[in-house]
């Protein structure tokens, strides 16, 4: 895991939050594009992995438009609940929109929160989920503590991410997908949805080492995953923070993975 890009924890975090908020309107319609559809496979995976049954209750840690928070609300309905936090009040409101369409709209609950420290009380979760959030955040190791101090005792915390993937051929085919391809398609997908209006003046790839300001959304996605840990780091990272065990899974090759924390009972 690489050192983040940025001067300071609240450089990123700015940065971020203005990513989210020029992408919230077409964010789950960029990311079908982008991953060409895969994007559910891993959802589906996600959900064999909670643990959850009806009647319990869920977290969902930087929940931006609720899609694992609709997961999660189709496995603890009807009496169940699902609590999702998010810093950026855009991807919150297309959230509250698709969460109103849905059948789920009397259990999902979809609010401001900061996944660092979490307005929560100790043990009051069955499930803490996050996804494709570690990498947005300023501090991985104290948004992982927060979640595991959330969980219930013998509750699952469970961390969907994009990952490193295993093999020479398929690694030496996903950093270019990622570096080159990646960046274009979001630009085409942004136009083609009337999404953004890039200005003439944007600027291009950062100088090594540095996120500028005025850094094109979908380019933020290459420069990130420098700061994932690989999958046996992050299962470091959750042992480090109380969960035990810890496993991972997988998924299309390595390029994303699912880590799966219990928080032992005593």
């Amino acid at each position: 895991m690489k050192e983040a890009p940025f001067r300071s924890a609240e450089e990123k975090r700015e940065y971020v939050t203005r990513v989210f908020a020029a992408i919230a309107d077409r964010y789950d319609r960029m990311n079908l594009i982008m991953t060409c559809g895969i994007v559910r496979r891993w959802q589906r995976a996600f959900a064999r992995h909670t643990g959850l049954r009806p009647g319990q209750a869920a977290l969902d840690v930087a929940c931006g438009t609720g899609e694992l928070s609709l997961i999660m609300a189709r496995q603890v309905a009807p009496t169940g609940r699902v609590i999702g936090i998010d810093l950026s009040p855009e991807m919150l409101s297309v959230g509250r929109e698709k969460v109103a369409k849905s059948r789920y709209r009397d259990i999902v609950d979809l609010r401001y929160g900061d996944a660092l420290a979490l307005p929560f009380a100790d043990n009051c979760f069955d499930c803490v989920a996050t996804g494709f959030a570690l990498r947005n955040v300023t501090d991985i190791r104290k948004a992982l503590a927060e979640m595991a101090r959330v969980c219930r005792p013998g509750g699952r915390v469970v961390c969907l991410e994009l990952s490193h993937p295993n093999g020479r051929w398929l690694s030496a085919l996903y950093r270019p997908y990622v570096r080159y391809v990646i960046p274009l398609l979001g630009r085409w997908a942004a136009r083609r949805l009337a999404l953004l209006e890039e200005p003439a003046t944007m600027p291009g790839r950062a100088a090594p080492g540095r996120v500028r300001a005025g850094l094109p959304p979908y380019v933020w996605l290459p420069e990130s995953l420098a700061v994932i840990p690989a999958q046996q780091e992050l299962v470091q990272l959750m042992s480090s923070v109380g969960l035990n065990p810890v496993t991972y899974h997988n998924l299309t090759g390595g390029i994303a993975a699912l880590h799966v924390g219990i928080k032992p009972n005593s």
